[in-house]
């Protein structure tokens, strides 16, 4: 009779289960929900070392140690399993806990960056592809996936090709539930979920804290909100969120409300990716004793060290049964950095920054066993080769990202690699090509520094712009959208379709094959020439959205504005580590040589790179200190200049003429004027595209620099890593490049306090449940209401009830409609009448904007609407109109306004009314 899969599973459990009386798992990071880091388990009094296994080398997202939540392997352990998760090779693996032989990987398209979390026997773990997954702790069978948005927009991350919302919060598991976050950046959006295990059913997704206007460093305001990076913790009834370098916050388990965030109002505290419960209050019922570690969560700030919260080392230390281990005191047998340790099953398990994993055990007398990296050389066939030398041979450099759009049996992928310096990517939907292909370029050790393979539709729409230096295949196919991944200033794509043309486009010929190539500067795009003159670059529009970011090129925050040549950013970066000359504080630190830096991926050019054009950069400002500012001409103060003045505009509610208003609270950059765009610190990096009279856009995680650094050029909005040297709780210092997205995409500004006459209004747009202002290119100023998201013109606005239910959803999960997304998305519910006062008497064109968000189906809710007094819809269900939920619906409706007023009333006989907005425009 043959053995069932069950049986055979039980019998794998027993082999691998606790032999140790008293033993425990450590099935998460720093053991438990509370991250604590203590066991109860003592360790044997006698150690000798059982095995050890080499692994490749990882190195961590970020240079800023802040941040560094992933600078070495962190082991958990559950039911005879040694798991890593890798950020190299993308994977979550298991090792037998007892002789350290793999027993299984698990692959996924993105670093793997934070430690699995083990219930039972479910592994759960998120990658920066943008899903989470569980998989099975004794097969590494997936069990369950989760899409955490449902866009496949890609980015460069931490110089990989990631999703534009990685999983960045660290899993951690309690009650039969995983919590976990994504996204890093707040306006792009943030999102905190909590799953249930068994099934993957999403219980709660809190997706509001990337837009809240509150409280920066220096007691500023500025639209900002929850960067989630570093590990969650289960504090009780709640879950607490680390915020990168800035502090956590808590969040209600049970619903996901937000209970308390706040960025720290004082300037000079610096704070950190590490938090955990202090292991005596995690003990007790009531909310635990949050911890902080100030090694961590300190930075030099010029010539002094700034230290924010914390208990020192509290991070690089754990507990055995009332022992201490502390890592960099080491352990005896294990060489170089310890990276982590844990105790699990009466053995202590030791990862060093090398790559190392050691096990120590009692005494048995068995041999030790050493589990070497294996290698493999990389090698491709003739033909390959030869493609691949030609291929790079008509590409303008052998350095840069290449795109292979579709696998064969891989070869001119490594061929690409073994002639060139490419960071190559690898696209194919087919499993076994894929898993064949990472095998190999894992053996060579390529994998994750040089190159990867992601399994997923070779089809290049999700792909970034402007990305790659060379596009190829190596089979037939058909891509859409590739010519716009392709780098200006000569990136190629090989075989290139026949049927494209389009400005900035040159085409030719390669092995009797069309190769197109993207020649000069981008069409519109212009040049910032310095000396803060005008950049009229056409491409450079709202809404913006992130390209890339990195932190490995940073500049002291007082540095000189950086250059741009032909697609390179020239910076001169000063050496702030040398000594400050005392009593002259016009006058700072010498400059560091110039660094070259690929505009367009933010990646650092090497010394052998543009020759000639580090040829004719002057060698300047590197023997002796030079000025402390670099401020535009019109900035007469050096510190806290007053809010900008630049100009008029015409207000869209009133149609009358005004200064531009920018809400303007701290920073020494006053601003500058680039001609279409104004850009200034206001508390975050800010924008302001006069071209639309957009209101102040956040850019909000990173700090601007002290002169500014928020540049257009090139068709990208420019804002590098000026932080060094500056120790005050922004939680991201890191470096970006932005670029214009679709007018669907969702951004939200500060218009400014508008004084509103006694009927003046003519044009308005009410966007109920949205976090800050949005200004149309068709006119029209949507204002949030209630008014929530910062400095807004003071409508007069009378609803029943008073406050009635706002509701938030991101407009990533509309689907097509009539409404735009970002209106749509956002609901007020049981309102029944709403009075909006000061219209100019005269006719008006009222547009109602509906969504079904709130999960009701076809005929649970049905309401009837009246404008004016007069009923203009009837029995009207949003699901059953719509034939989805989630989808925009408008309803266009002709009325006259006589006493400035416009009342709409909403009547629902099943179910609440629901409505989205109002857009009132005068027919004047």
């Amino acid at each position: 009779m043959p053995v069932g899969k069950n049986v055979l599973r039980i019998i794998a459990v027993l082999a691998l289960s606790h032999t140790v009386t008293g033993a425990e798992d450590w099935p998460m990071w720093r053991k438990n929900a509370g991250r604590t880091g203590a066991t109860s388990e003592a360790l044997p009094k006698d150690l000798t070392l059982k095995w050890r296994r080499q692994l490749p080398v990882v190195s961590a997202a970020f240079r800023n140690t802040r941040l560094q939540f992933d600078a070495g392997y962190e082991p958990v352990e559950a039911k005879g399993r040694l798991l890593l998760a890798s950020s190299r090779h993308d994977c979550v693996s298991a090792f037998d806990a007892v002789t350290g032989r793999e027993l299984w990987v698990y692959q996924t398209d993105g670093p793997v960056r934070f430690a699995p979390a083990v219930a039972g026997e479910a592994v759960c773990f998120g990658s920066d592809d943008g899903f989470f997954y569980c998989v099975d702790l004794i097969s590494g069978q997936l069990r369950w996936k989760h899409k955490v948005v449902p866009s496949e927009r890609r980015l460069l991350g931490n110089r990989r090709l990631i999703s534009v919302w990685p999983v960045r919060g660290g899993p951690v598991v309690a009650d039969g539930r995983v919590y976990f976050a994504a996204g890093v950046w707040p306006f792009e959006g943030v999102f905190i979920c909590a799953l249930d295990i068994a099934t993957g059913k999403l219980i709660w997704r809190n997706e509001r804290l990337g837009y809240l206007f509150g409280t920066q460093p220096h007691k500023t305001k500025a639209i900002g909100g929850l960067a989630p990076q570093g590990y969650l913790i289960v504090d009780g009834k709640e879950l607490i969120v680390p915020c990168s370098t800035a502090y956590p916050g808590r969040l209600d388990r049970e619903t996901g409300e937000l209970i308390e965030f706040e960025l720290p109002a004082p300037g000079r505290l610096p704070g950190g990716w590490y938090a955990s419960l202090d292991e005596e209050t995690a003990k007790a019922i009531r909310r635990g004793k949050l911890t902080f570690d100030d090694v961590i969560n300190s930075e030099l700030h010029e010539d002094e060290v700034r230290h924010g919260k914390g208990s020192t080392g509290v991070s690089r230390m754990i507990r055995s049964a009332g022992r201490t281990l502390k890592f960099d005191e080491g352990f005896a047998g294990v060489k170089g950095t310890v990276h982590s340790m844990i105790v699990a099953n009466g053995r202590l398990y030791v990862s060093t920054r090398a790559g190392e994993i050691l096990c120590f055990g009692a005494p048995d007398g068995e041999p030790v066993k050493h589990w070497k990296l294996a290698t493999k050389d990389l090698s491709a066939n003739p033909n390959s080769m030869a493609l691949a030398k030609s291929l790079i041979a008509a590409a303008t450099a052998p350095h840069g990202y290449a795109l292979v759009l579709g696998l064969a049996d891989g070869s001119l992928t490594k061929a690409l690699l073994l002639q060139s310096q490419y960071h190559v990517i690898a696209i194919d939907d087919d499993p076994v090509r894929v898993r064949k292909l990472r095998r190999e370029l894992q053996a060579a050790g390529l994998y994750g520094t040089r190159c990867a393979v992601l399994q997923r539709s070779p089809d290049a729409s999700s792909l970034p712009p402007y990305l790659a230096t060379l596009i190829t295949t190596e089979r037939p196919l058909k891509t859409t959208g590739s010519e716009l991944a392709l780098r200006p200033y000569g990136g190629i794509a090989w075989p290139a379709d026949k049927a494209f043309a389009a400005a900035g486009f040159a085409r030719s010929e390669l092995n009797g094959r069309p190769l197109l190539r993207r020649v000069g500067a981008l069409p519109g795009s212009a040049q910032y020439e310095g000396n803060y003159a005008h950049c009229e670059d056409q491409l450079v529009r709202f809404p913006l959205g992130v390209l890339w970011f990195d932190d490995t090129l940073s500049h002291f925050k007082r540095s000189p504005q950086p250059e741009f040549q032909d697609g390179i950013m020239v910076s001169r970066p000063k050496a702030w580590q040398a000594e400050r000359v005392k009593g002259d504080w016009s006058i700072d630190y010498p400059l560091r040589r110039p660094v070259l830096s690929d505009m367009y991926t933010g990646r650092i050019l090497q010394p052998t790179e543009q020759a000639s054009l580090r040829a004719r950069l002057p060698d300047v400002g590197r023997d002796k200190p030079q000025q402390s500012y670099y401020h535009a001409p019109h900035q007469k103060t050096l510190l806290n200049p007053k809010p900008p003045l630049v100009g008029t505009r015409i207000n869209p509610l009133t149609g009358r003429e005004e200064p531009r208003a920018f809400p303007k609270t701290y920073g020494c950059d006053g601003g500058v004027d680039y001609g279409f765009l104004y850009t200034l610190r206001s508390g975050t990096a800010a924008f302001y595209d006069k071209s639309l009279e957009s209101g102040t856009v956040f850019i909000s995680g990173p700090r601007s620099g002290c002169s500014n650094s928020i540049i257009p050029s090139g068709g990208l909005l420019n804002v590098p890593y000026f932080y060094e040297g500056c120790t005050c709780s922004y939680p991201l210092p890191i470096g970006l490049a932005m670029v214009a997205m679709p007018e669907t995409h969702e951004q939200w500004a500060a218009w400014g306090e508008d004084p509103i006459a006694t009927n003046s209004i003519r044009r308005i747009g009410l966007n109920f449940g949205a976090p800050g202002d949005r200004k149309t290119r068709a006119g029209t100023l949507w204002l949030d209401q209630p008014s929530v998201g910062g400095p807004s013109p003071k409508i007069r606005v009378e609803t029943i009830p008073p406050s009635p239910a706002c509701h938030y959803r991101n407009s990533l999960w509309m689907k097509p409609g009539q409404s735009p997304p970002w209106i749509a998305a956002s609901t007020v519910e049981g309102l029944k009448e709403l009075k909006l006062h000061d219209l100019k008497p005269g006719h008006y064109t009222v547009r109602l904007h509906f969504a079904e968000t709130r999960n009701a189906r076809q005929g649970e809710r049905l309401q009837s609407i009246w404008l004016q007094g007069t009923q203009v819809i009837q029995d009207f269900d949003i699901h059953a109109t719509a034939q989805a939920p989630m989808t925009g619906l408008v309803r266009e409706i002709k009325t006259k306004v006589e006493d400035g007023t416009l009342q709409l009333k909403l009547v629902a006989t099943i179910g609440q009314s629901l409505i989205s907005g109002i857009e009132i425009i005068g027919d004047f």
